[in-house]
């Protein structure tokens, strides 16, 4: 994704990571087991983590660096909360690529057949190397971007096909956790709408983007201002995906008994489309959702090993070892390694994507809390500062997701 983040702001960076394997598997999971009952959890998701992705070019306009800068002056042993998010990196980096190549190649199988899941995640891996190498990714980006459009376009209006009735939509706001919905909760948590690592990768845009911002006379507030619009826009668009996916599933997919899970995930993600505006949308699904998870999945790809490489760059400066691209390359292997063997071993997509989802709400309660920290103890002038009202919306977003953690694991291990 980083390699992308001169032509995409916070907001084209939410709204492109909605169509994703957050909101197009966990939301229609969601209605299709559990109908309306967990759209306030997939809202509140939303409203409580929004602080922590402002808090990224927040951090970077005021300061002219990084977030990664502002774990490096946190208090405490030397550099520990850089290592802390190299740790995070590495445990992301792993289990995201596997999730979100397992539904890629879901849809292969969907269409092509024959080959298994762990084959078909080769393939896709392969074919990403070979375009980060030859760096042939721009004309695909474009078509990634219309079948995104397209995708969200016929959501859209089989929502509109098929809206829920006022009693329903009643329901979507009425807070409960349906019995056996722990590892789905953790995941819509952990993942939507998508990790906080984002954040960070935010603050890293912000700065590709400053010169820009500022170079028409605005301040620093003026630019960030800016910034704010952009990312409120996506995140609504984010938000509105998710509960049409939530409704979806439980209007289309739930009176049927079905519920998208194992290899076939894809043929039953369809049957959204097929339904109600007819078999023809079949292979114009497939071909859409193929083209937005597989721009996800180069995003995911090159991002994390980019990242990687450039944590490993500012906590061990002068090392000759990490100055080159094998750090990048090696990373994108061994990330690539585990997906391949994680989707052989356990041919289950809708599985995988739900621990993932967890492992990412694991995580979110310490980046959350050092992004709070950036943004509120180390910018210098206080009117960049977060306003009081989104320190305490901050801190609140905190000691939810810290909840969140050990209320799903103590339910998971008694």
């Amino acid at each position: 994704m980083l390699a992308r983040l001169k032509s995409l702001g916070p907001g084209m960076i939410m709204a492109a990571t909605a169509i994703g394997t957050s909101h197009l598997v966990l939301s229609p999971v969601a209605g299709a087991r559990f109908g309306y009952g967990l759209v306030w959890l997939v809202l509140a998701a939303h409203l409580f983590k929004y602080p922590a992705f402002e808090y990224g070019p927040r951090y970077a306009l005021a300061t002219g660096h990084s977030l990664i800068h502002g774990y490096g002056r946190v208090p405490g042993p030397k550099q520990w909360a850089v290592w802390a998010f190299l740790s995070t990196t590495v445990l992301q980096g792993f289990t995201i690529l596997a999730g979100t190549l397992a539904i890629t190649a879901a849809i292969l199988h969907a269409v092509f057949g024959g080959l298994s899941l762990g084959t078909w995640t080769l393939i896709i891996g392969g074919v990403i190397v070979a375009l980060l190498i030859f760096g042939r990714y721009a004309a695909l980006e474009v078509i990634s971007k219309g079948a995104m459009l397209l995708l969200v376009s016929i959501s859209v209006l089989a929502f509109a096909v098929a809206l829920p009735s006022p009693s329903e939509v009643a329901q979507m706001v009425v807070p409960q956790v349906p019995a056996g919905s722990g590892l789905l909760v953790a995941a819509i948590l952990g993942i939507m709408p998508t990790g906080i690592n984002v954040a960070i990768w935010h603050s890293l845009w912000a700065l590709e983007h400053e010169k820009a911002w500022l170079a028409d006379g605005s301040t620093r507030a003026q630019a960030l201002a800016k910034g704010r619009f952009d990312l409120l826009v996506g995140y609504g668009v984010s938000a509105l995906l998710a509960v049409i996916f939530v409704a979806l599933g439980a209007e289309l997919l739930a009176p049927r008994g079905l519920v998208p899970q194992g290899i076939d995930v894809a043929l039953t993600l369809s049957e959204i489309y097929t339904e109600v505006l007819g078999s023809w949308m079949l292979p114009l699904f497939l071909f859409a959702a193929f083209l937005a998870l597989f721009s996800t999945a180069y995003s995911v790809m090159d991002g994390f090993p980019r990242t990687f490489a450039m944590l490993l760059r500012e906590l061990l400066p002068g090392q000759r070892w990490v100055a080159g691209q094998g750090t990048y390359w090696g990373f994108m292997m061994a990330i690539l390694l585990v997906a391949i063997a994680a989707n052989t071993l356990f041919p289950n997509p809708v599985t995988l994507v739900q621990w993932v989802g967890a492992v990412s709400l694991a995580v979110a309660p310490l980046l959350y809390g050092l992004n709070w920290y950036c943004v509120n103890r180390l910018i210098d002038d206080p009117a960049l500062r977060p306003p009081p009202y989104l320190a305490i919306w901050g801190g609140a977003g905190v000691l939810l997701m810290l909840a969140a953690v050990i209320a799903v694991f103590w339910i998971r291990a008694s």
